[in-house]
């Protein structure tokens, strides 16, 4: 029965020891900044992290796929700002000329190297109110 309680210590120990590190290093990672076109093009070499997080709008006619499709070369645009992406992966369905887009990645020789790659369309999901109606979804 002794022997029982000290193994089930133990085991409570280790697990507790086990949860403590995951915590630790989950909370220790880098996190990712939000910045604009302007604001990471004018801060080359002086930020201390090179992964961001930035959105704007796919320019119109800039979008190369690779051969496979796996990749795509891209220039996002905010304002004057442009900025070159490349993305390795799937793109999303939505993924066009002048879609609204966020990217993920680091930052090297002027390049974005994005590896998450999310595009944004609010008004395929907003639903049009005129004064004397009232919101119902479409469907229903």
């Amino acid at each position: 029965m002794k022997n029982q309680r000290m193994r089930f210590a133990i085991l409570i120990v280790a697990v507790a020891v086990v949860t403590f590190g995951w915590i630790t290093i989950s909370t220790s990672e880098e996190e990712v900044p939000y910045v604009a076109i302007s604001e990471l093009l004018e801060g080359q070499g002086t930020w201390k992290q090179d992964r961001f997080r930035l959105g704007g709008l796919v320019e119109a006619g800039s979008i190369a796929y690779s051969y496979d499709r796996l990749a795509v070369d891209f220039v996002m645009v905010q304002g004057e700002a442009r900025l070159p992406v490349h993305y390795s992966g799937l793109t999303p369905d939505m993924f066009q000329d002048e879609t609204e887009v966020i990217i993920e990645g680091e930052y090297r020789d002027g390049v974005l190297y994005a590896d998450n790659l999310m595009t944004k369309c609010a008004s395929r999901y907003e639903v049009e109110i005129t004064p004397d109606e009232t919101a119902t979804p479409q469907g229903v």
